[in-house]
């Protein structure tokens, strides 16, 4: 008698015998494309990816505004990053995503905007496109990377404001920071963690800290910004400053004398090796 032979298995049939959560943390890990060609594996995976929480979307170059959107309408979880370089076609289009991305909990936001040689030189005019206001609304990022754009005013009743791991490479970045912190007259809550402002091989750019009505303050710049607290904070309760880069400088004693009437101060230096031959 012949032995009957066991049908082959099908890989994606194995792959989704796998508990949920850990396929959810495979494909989570996959390039964005590969993550959205398993559509094509068979009638199962066709949907499949759309409950993956914490996917990282990426579109660089060619692509079409509609597929951005239509992604974005069908992640039902939770979108952990959102990576594109954002062309002038669709710069109205990207205003929109924002809105849809502050109710998807993004944690990594990176917006490249097309530019030109001539947009650089000219720095932050009115060619650079302003982005939605929905940016403050997306209160889990936690890296954000802004090309070429400008940020919106916040609004009136605006009381706290945090730009943790924020890149801003573009000529006058930080006169740009300086209008939005000044824009909330009611800001009691800022915190300004390693950000980067103005392009790389220019000298750094001085803007101000106005925020008369600040209450906690957290000043992290390890590598200088240009950016210097305008006046003394005389409502000040809690301050957290690490300001390396002004070790040795009167601007180190100036930012100290403007916050002199903190409560509690945590003022920190991180170690440095000592330069060779000294």
């Amino acid at each position: 008698m012949s032995s009957s032979s066991s049908p082959p298995v099908n890989a994606t049939d194995m792959l989704l015998s796998l508990p949920p959560e850990i396929l959810d943390k495979i494909l989570a890990r996959l390039p964005f494309k590969e993550v959205g060609w398993t559509c094509c594996l068979s009638h199962a995976w066709e949907r499949r990816w759309e409950s993956v929480p914490g996917l990282a979307i990426c579109f660089r170059r060619n692509y079409n505004a509609t597929d951005i959107s239509h992604v974005l309408t069908r992640c039902a979880a939770h979108v952990e990053g959102f990576d594109v370089f954002v062309c002038r076609l669709f710069r109205r289009r990207a205003l929109c995503w924002l809105r849809v991305l502050a109710d998807k909990r993004v944690r990594s936001l990176n917006l490249n905007f097309e530019s030109t040689p001539d947009d650089v030189h000219r720095g932050v005019g009115l060619m650079f496109p302003t982005i939605a206001s929905a940016i403050y609304d997306c209160g889990d990022l936690c890296d954000l990377r802004l090309s070429y754009c400008q940020l919106p005013p916040p609004a009136l009743s605006f009381a706290g404001l945090v730009l943790s791991t924020v890149s801003l490479p573009f000529a006058g970045a930080g006169a740009m920071l300086e209008r939005v912190i000044a824009g909330a007259p009611d800001l009691d809550d800022l915190v300004l963690r390693k950000v980067s402002t103005g392009v790389a091989s220019s000298e750094v750019e001085a803007w101000a800290i106005r925020a008369p009505k600040l209450r906690m303050l957290t000043l992290w710049m390890v590598i200088d910004n240009g950016g210097r607290i305008a006046e003394r904070l005389p409502l000040l309760k809690t301050a957290n400053i690490v300001v390396d880069c002004l070790l040795g400088s009167e601007d180190l004693l100036d930012t100290l004398w403007k916050v002199a009437s903190v409560k509690v101060l945590n003022f920190v230096v991180y170690k440095r090796e000592p330069c060779s031959g000294q």
